[in-house]
């Protein structure tokens, strides 16, 4: 989120075979980042700013890959994970980046990969700065 609205958002299948929910959640934690930093970069890189010193902020609402991401110690979900989902940890202990839970009830990109009942789903398109097409039809 940059200025209370939405930067850039992606929705696709995950390409790896997973062994737990933490570890899907992780993955996402890892993929997130790649593209924060790349955000982060380009933005410094164009000059829209000189520097930017605080630590990218991710929100993921899985309490378990939160731990994960935010610990030293090996675990045995890591035994099935590629090292290069470790750039994460090595992110957060360089202080370049923060994992934080969030409610699932208040994860605004939840309604891109998850099922929920009508009025839920427009409530966090439009917290998005997003409009179901029936809204616009309304606002006219």
């Amino acid at each position: 989120m940059l200025a209370g609205g939405p930067m850039s958002w992606k929705s696709h299948k995950q390409e790896l075979t997973a062994t737990s929910t933490m570890m899907v959640e992780y993955v996402a934690v890892y993929n997130a980042t790649c593209h924060g930093m790349l955000l982060r970069n380009l933005i410094t890189g164009l000059k829209v700013v000189n520097s930017i010193s605080r630590p990218l902020k991710l929100y993921c609402d899985n309490s378990a890959a939160v731990n994960f991401s935010n610990s030293n110690s090996s675990t045995g979900a890591c035994l099935y994970l590629d090292t290069k989902y470790l750039f994460v940890r090595e992110r957060v202990e360089e202080n370049n980046l923060c994992i934080e839970y969030i409610s699932t009830k208040v994860m605004l990109a939840d309604p891109m990969t998850k099922v929920f009942p009508p009025k839920i789903f427009e409530e966090h398109v439009s917290k998005m700065g997003l409009y179901v097409c029936h809204q616009l039809e309304r606002r006219s």
